[in-house]
C-alpha cells in the first residue's frame, strides 16, 4: 500500500486516468467515439481493464457499491457497442444506440472518478467528505445535463447523416 491506496488501486488509477482523458479527447475532437480508430481501441481496452480492476477494490469502500455497479454498466456498454458495431441488430437505430453506449462509458467513468478525486484532493483537507457531499452532487448534476445535451446533439448529427464513421 502506498499513500493509503492499494497496489490494485494504483493500477486502477494509472490505467483509468489516461482512459478518461482519451475518452474526453475523442468526444471533444470528433463528437463521437469511432471504434475502428487506434485511439478509440486504446480507450475501450483501458476502460474495460479499469472497470474490471475496480471490482477488486474493496478496501477503500468495504463492499460492492454504486461505483462497482457503474463499472459493470461500463463493461456492458462497451460490449453492447462492440456487438452493434459488428452486427446490425436494431437496424437504423444501431448507430444511435452504439454511439450513446460509447458516450455513456465516458459518463459512467466520470461519476466515480469525480467523487474519488474530490474525496482525496488535497490530501490534508479533501474538498468533499463523501459521495453525498453537495460539491460531488453538483458535479453529478452537471454531468447529467452535459451528457443529456451531448446525447441530443449526437442523435441530431446521426439523423442528419453528419456522422462520418471512420
Amino acid at each position: 500500500m502506498i499513500g493509503g491506496i492499494t497496489y490494485m488501486g494504483w493500477f486502477h488509477t494509472i490505467v483509468g486516468i489516461p482512459a478518461i482523458i482519451v475518452g474526453l479527447y475523442l468526444l471533444f475532437r470528433d463528437r463521437f467515439i469511432f471504434i475502428n480508430t487506434g485511439l478509440a481501441k486504446f480507450y475501450l481496452i483501458a476502460t474495460v481493464v479499469t472497470s474490471a480492476s475496480s471490482l477488486f477494490i474493496y478496501r477503500a469502500t468495504g463492499s460492492f457499491n454504486t461505483a462497482h455497479i457503474l463499472s459493470v454498466m461500463t463493461i456492458f456498454a462497451v460490449l453492447f457497442a462492440y456487438v452493434l458495431h459488428k452486427k446490425s441488430i436494431f437496424g437504423f437505430l444501431n448507430h444511435y444506440l452504439k454511439q450513446l453506449a460509447l458516450t455513456g462509458t465516458v459518463f459512467f467513468s466520470m461519476l466515480p472518478t469525480t467523487a474519488e478525486v474530490l474525496q482525496r484532493v488535497p490530501p490534508s483537507n479533501p474538498l468533499a467528505s463523501s459521495i453525498e457531499d453537495p460539491l460531488v452532487q453538483n458535479f453529478y448534476m452537471s454531468y447529467v445535463v452535459i451528457f443529456g445535451i451531448f446525447s441530443v446533439y449526437q442523435i441530431i448529427k446521426i439523423s442528419k447523416g453528419e456522422m462520418n464513421e471512420i
